[in-house]
């Protein structure tokens, strides 16, 4: 049985399809953070990770939220490259609908959804909060059912988090540097790598 992992990344970027691909920091909300991201949670040397789920809410200007999830097991023809990352993102928000979740790519679904929508969906996981002062992740027995949050270039709000323990979230510090989130994405697979998941 596949154990998959679950990332989630909170995006300040923009939810307009109206991207700049030579400036994806500056026209884009930092589009290029969660494209980073994007790359730490899915790229190994010889190919994609397909037991990892990537999710991920932009809340930037004019649409907010729009939620977009990609599935390494369904994942075709993206490269590792920000600029590529970027243009799939910039594909699901051509082809997003108001009302309803489309893959809008192989393996990149888009929809209209909250955060709250997102956890209530994915209860049946065990939610873990990145926070430099949570218990140590070597402390901390991981599930077979594992979802990491975390925010881009900015934290989380502080209702997001109170959500996330309202639903059980245990909070795990991977130490007490503020390391970069695309950083700590790639830690925590080299952690369950390293744990046999």
């Amino acid at each position: 049985m596949t154990i998959y992992r679950h990332f989630y990344v909170k995006s300040h970027a923009k939810t307009t399809p109206d991207i700049n691909l030579k400036d994806l920091p500056g026209s884009a909300g930092r589009l290029d953070v969660i494209a980073r991201c994007i790359n730490a949670a899915f790229w190994l040397s010889y190919g994609i990770r397909k037991d990892v789920v990537f999710h991920t809410i932009l809340h930037g200007e004019p649409n907010p939220p729009v939620y977009i999830r990609m599935e390494g097991e369904k994942l075709r023809k993206v490269s590792p490259d920000e600029r590529n990352i970027a243009i799939f993102i910039k594909k699901a928000l051509e082809r997003m609908k108001e009302d309803k979740e489309i893959e809008s790519t192989p393996g990149i679904f888009v929809s209209k959804k909250s955060f709250e929508q997102l956890l209530e969906e994915n209860k049946g996981r065990d939610f873990y909060l990145l926070d430099e002062n949570g218990e140590s992740i070597e402390k901390v027995e991981i599930s077979s059912k594992p979802f990491f949050f975390l925010g881009d270039y900015k934290d989380l709000e502080e209702e997001e988090k109170e959500l996330l323990y309202d639903y059980g979230a245990q909070p795990v510090s991977i130490g007490k540097n503020s390391y970069l989130s695309s950083h700590c994405i790639v830690i925590i697979n080299w952690w369950l790598d390293r744990k046999g998941f």
